[in-house]
């Protein structure tokens, strides 16, 4: 039975689902480059290959899955594999675990026998023109422990007829990758490898739909905005993983909210949760010439009634904004005031007529004439002055090299705005740790400095001092 938001975006299935899932895995880049790989090292019996990524859920283990389904459509009964997806075993364990997952029959407790029945068995695969392959995922967890690999390098030596009855496939994360440096002896014997990097802005967009379209998306159905695929992707900082939880809690939040497409408000909402700061963000919208704060829902609650009148609220990201709802209370001005105001108006024209029109014309007009008179003499006196090159100083600073300076976010969610001014519409949003070059500053009405910095493709923005710090030294 589907849930009610995936019906609810027109899906047939899940398109975000956690566990690893090769039908949902979109094949493009390094993830077809690694696959291909592989499949080089089993079907040319090269004796193994090293997987390692940069960070934890950047997709080593689905590559894998898909591997192991694409030699079982090839090779049918033919083909037998082991997978060790939690390492931490001693080498007897390691052993016994393997043959019991190629053989398919109870292993011995005596780790000679199981090494010789797993050999038998490679054998026997080898005589069917199959393919066997042992792979150790989570191999990270096997750093400092030589006595495992070990083992497991001289698993690799199990040859018959010039030839590696299997291939040996080990994958982890980065630290897996110094390791296996250090023991040159199993480094040698991994000819095949690769290191799998975060996403792209763009790989994350072609990520995103291709799940969506696997999951019954109409072709012309567009569910998240240019935006969205933005905040998922520098919250996520390229890890499908990350990406996937977001994606599938936006849907899930534009649900609720009866959104047509998941678009800046949702993401917000979505990185809101996922950060554990609440629900929302306060949101200002525009409608006609007022602009207003749309929702504080339970951040303006907790404060004190003083705050609350005064609209001094701060956001997670660290941006202060006012609540300019204002009490309905109607006023009645009295007639005094009324004519109070009037005479004043009055006077005030009277002084700005005198002002323009009045005899300090006359002196203007003097002033005027000794200003044009000023450079004709001054014409005659250059005549007598050898001419001397002259100096642009506009055109000198100009072309003085412009430093360039750095600066990097110092909280959680920071929101980047249209122009220096916290109520003006916020165009984006970066994370902490963020380092942005600075292309201009400006203070506004307050004093407060806002700097101008670049965003995706040609955008730019502009961000509080409040939630940076100025990185020292220029670019």
């Amino acid at each position: 039975m589907k849930e009610a938001y995936i019906e609810y975006w027109g899906l047939e299935r899940h398109p975000f689902l956690m566990a690893p899932d090769s039908h949902m895995m979109y094949m493009a880049g390094q993830y077809y480059e690694c696959l291909e790989r592989l499949k080089y090292a089993v079907n040319t019996h090269k004796g193994g290959a090293l997987i390692v990524s940069e960070d934890a859920g950047l997709g080593k283990t689905t590559t894998i899955i898909k591997l192991i389904e694409e030699l079982k459509g090839l090779y049918g009964e033919a083909f037998r594999y082991a997978l060790v997806d939690h390492p931490t075993l001693d080498p007897s364990q390691m052993i016994s675990f393997i043959t019991g997952a190629i053989t398919g029959y109870t292993p011995h407790e005596d780790k000679l026998k199981n090494i010789l029945m797993l050999k038998d068995s490679l054998i026997d695969v080898k005589k069917k023109k199959g393919k066997a392959i042992i792979v150790v995922d989570e191999g990270q967890m096997l750093c400092g422990a030589h006595d495992v690999l070990q083992e497991l390098r001289v698993l690799i030596n199990l040859t018959h007829e010039n030839e590696y009855l299997h291939t040996f496939i080990l994958s982890g994360q980065r630290p897996l990758w110094e390791e296996i440096k250090r023991l040159p002896e199993f480094w040698q014997r991994l000819p095949i490898r690769y290191y799998f990097v975060p996403l792209k802005l763009e790989e994350t967009r072609e990520m995103i739909k291709f799940r969506l379209r696997q999951a019954g998306m109409n072709s012309e159905r567009r569910i998240f905005s240019d935006d969205a695929y933005e905040m998922i992707h520098r919250f996520a900082k390229g890890s499908p993983r990350t990406i996937i939880a977001l994606a599938d809690l936006a849907l899930l939040i534009g649900y609720t909210d009866r959104a047509g497409m998941i678009g800046f408000k949702e993401m917000t909402k979505a990185l809101h949760v996922m950060s554990g700061r609440g629900e929302s963000l306060p949101y200002i919208s525009q409608e006609g010439d007022y602009k207003k704060v749309s929702s504080y829902k339970t951040r303006a609650s907790k404060m004190s009634d003083e705050s609350v009148k005064t609209g001094n609220l701060k956001t997670a990201s660290g941006d202060y904004f006012l609540n300019v709802q204002k009490d309905k209370t109607e006023y009645k001005v009295r007639p005094f005031f009324i004519i109070l105001f009037c005479v004043t108006m009055l006077l005030a024209g009277g002084a700005g007529y005198h002002y323009l029109f009045g005899s300090h014309n006359n002196k203007d007009t003097m002033a005027n004439k000794k200003e044009i008179e000023t450079p004709i003499k001054n014409r005659e006196i250059q005549r007598e002055i050898p001419s001397k090159p002259i100096v642009d100083e506009a055109k000198k600073i100009k072309e003085k090299p412009l430093s360039l300076k750095k600066l990097i976010t110092i909280k959680e969610g920071v929101n980047i705005r249209s122009a220096p001014d916290i109520l003006s519409p916020r165009v984006g949003m970066i994370f902490k740790g963020e380092t942005i070059e600075i292309l201009d500053e400006k203070k506004d009405k307050k004093g407060e400095i806002w700097y101008r910095i670049p965003l995706y493709g040609e955008k730019e923005g502009w961000i509080s001092e409040r939630v940076v710090k100025i990185l020292d030294g220029s670019i």
